[in-house]
């Protein structure tokens, strides 16, 4: 953040609460201390608060700065949105930014509409019928490989944590299941929603079933990097069906003038979805009472019916939607149809708009069609970006994690650090100390501690994986089966109590065996957002592990899981002193 954006945020935080200290402005603003305490003196020489020891308050009462808001600077990052907005169409995020601004327009009355997902607070929900569509779709291709799939039906379905993807997996598989059980098999990842993760995971999967003929991807990305990964695998393409839930931008459409390997769509129509948000920000913003869901239409699109619901610029090659046609698909409820009826309501002067995923087409075409719509209207749309704030967070969390492992080394230990970015912050907080064995296979941790006189740094042998900077093979495998430590500090991409500790890459998985079995206690470093998770290929059972690290952001039901497990689950807190000399791997 610059620090205008930093200062608007801690005066936000400051009137929300009351009292802000230095360690929440580091946490909010992903600034040092000492950069934390430069803003709050000069937000004190402006008379916005009075400093205190570790943080400040509020410089005027809550009922004072109620009754005189304009005595306030006009905040302009995007938790103040709300200071300037008379709607807020949201779409789905976790970042605390979101929940943040959530809270905002409750208090402020600023009516929320949310996209594709719910959120607690919004008067709807705008988005397609994910479990139908996924459904449908799920017939269709169970129907074609009856016919045209002579061997097993081999399904790579590469889906996502959020609940609307979730739904379209689930509907996917449901349709599915007209094929008999001995002509099919069904293997689920994780993509994360984007074309890299996507590719990477795939990738992975090939090596281990290259037999694979039919990818479903929740999104154009997530089918998209899977076919990137099916193409580098040299693999044969004309045995292929590449089935992606979206049709979101120019380039599956481009597929599909191909022979192959795709041959069906489910299309959601993004411009659709973006101008049914700014009708229902309209409505709200004139207190309509709006049902729960808004869905939208999808249709079921091949190579035979594509021109009915898209044409082609021949000049400019770009794809535009047939709005009657794919506004009389009947797939959509009352909700649907009612803001049409009332579009022509009083209007709102500016709306705001919060996208997570702004390199997706699908959302480039919301944001456009928005734009465009807003703009006839006299209405102003302003954008926000908040792309970065998951990945920063996910890497505070990584953080936290890693320092607080560090508490758990002490002088004298033979400890082995596994690959991973949450390991790399273990060893930043390694820095300085003494009498400290450590084995590790990942080259970020040689990076970090080469040059520690302190420590005595062991490297496994191995061959290097690019993606995780780790060192992998036989190599690898065999330096820890050689060597005993105390403690071993691992990383995983998913825990299930059923399926247990598992990864994506079945050669880290097995490095990860040998470390495991190389330790006398084991401590699992892992975000809260992949616990519940079950990866591709499994590490271990659950009850291999000693001690579990992670965030607050653990539920309840897990926590009380584990436990019951046997495993020790010790919540990272935020680490002090350590800002000014830490390197950040989130933009890495």
């Amino acid at each position: 953040m610059i620090p205008s954006e930093r200062e608007a945020v801690i005066s936000q935080l400051v009137q929300q609460n009351g009292v802000i200290t230095v360690s929440e402005i580091c946490t909010y603003c992903n600034c040092s201390p000492e950069t934390a305490r430069r803003d709050l003196r000069r937000l004190e020489e402006g008379g916005e608060l009075i400093r205190t020891h570790g943080g400040a308050k509020a410089a005027l009462s809550p009922s004072h700065t109620e009754a005189h808001p304009h005595q306030n600077r006009v905040l302009e990052a995007r938790i103040a949105l709300t200071d300037r907005v008379d709607a807020l169409i949201v779409t789905p995020s976790d970042a605390k930014t979101t929940h943040l601004l959530m809270d905002r327009c409750q208090r402020a009355d600023v009516p929320v509409i949310a996209e594709s997902t719910r959120v607690v607070g919004a008067k709807t929900t705008v988005a397609v019928d994910n479990y139908q569509a996924g459904l449908e779709i799920g017939q269709w291709v169970a129907h074609y490989a009856s016919r045209h799939i002579k061997d097993k039906t081999m399904v790579l379905d590469v889906s996502a944590s959020h609940s609307n993807t979730k739904a379209r997996s689930r509907g996917f598989a449901d349709g599915l299941r007209e094929l008999s059980f001995d002509q099919l098999i069904l293997l689920r990842v994780n993509g994360q929603d984007l074309r890299e993760s996507a590719r990477q995971i795939t990738a992975d999967t090939l090596a281990i079933r290259p037999n694979i003929n039919v990818i479903f991807g929740i999104n154009d990305d997530s089918a998209l990097g899977a076919l990137d990964a099916f193409r580098a695998a040299r693999l044969d393409e004309s045995q292929l069906l590449l089935v992606p839930f979206g049709l979101e931008g120019q380039a599956t459409k481009v597929l599909f003038e191909q022979n192959k390997p795709m041959m069906v769509s489910v299309a959601m129509f993004p411009e659709l979805v973006g101008r049914a948000c700014v009708d229902a920000a309209i409505c709200a913003f004139n207190d309509v009472p709006l049902p729960k869901r808004i869905i939208t239409p999808f249709a079921i699109v091949t190579r035979d019916n594509l021109f009915d619901y898209y044409q082609q610029d021949n000049q400019s090659e770009h794809w535009s939607i047939n709005w009657t046609r794919a506004e009389q698909l009947p797939n959509v409820n009352t909700g649907f149809a009612m803001l049409r009826e009332y579009r022509h309501r009083r209007l709102p002067k500016r709306i705001g708009y919060v996208e997570i995923f702004s390199s997706h087409e699908w959302y480039q075409n919301i944001r456009r069609t928005m734009q465009e719509y807003c703009q006839s209207r006299g209405i102003t749309l302003e954008v926000v970006d908040a792309s970065q704030d998951m990945a920063l967070e996910i890497d505070t969390l990584k953080r936290k994690i890693g320092f607080a492992a560090a508490h758990h080394v002490h002088d004298g230990d033979t400890i082995i650090l596994d690959s991973g970015y949450t390991t790399a912050y273990l060893a930043q907080a390694l820095k300085g100390r003494q009498n400290i064995t450590v084995i590790t296979n990942s080259l970020r941790v040689l990076q970090e501690l080469a040059d520690e006189p302190g420590l005595t740094l062991v490297s496994s042998g191995g061959v290097m994986r690019s993606d995780s900077q780790a060192l992998i093979g036989a190599g690898a495998e065999t330096t820890f089966q050689d060597l005993r430590a105390d403690k071993a500090f691992i990383s995983a991409a998913g825990l299930n109590l059923d399926f247990g500790l598992s990864n994506t890459n079945i050669a880290e998985a097995t490095a990860k065996q040998a470390i495991i079995a190389a330790a006398r206690d084991v401590f699992l470093l892992l975000d809260s957002t992949k616990i519940g998770v079950e990866s591709l290929i499994k590490i271990a059972p659950v009850n291999q592990i000693d001690h579990l690290i992670t965030d607050s952001g653990i539920s309840s039901q897990d926590w009380q899981a584990l436990t019951q497990t046997g495993i020790e689950v010790i919540i990272a807190e935020e680490p002090a002193n350590q800002f000014g000399r830490e390197r950040r791997f989130y933009d890495k």
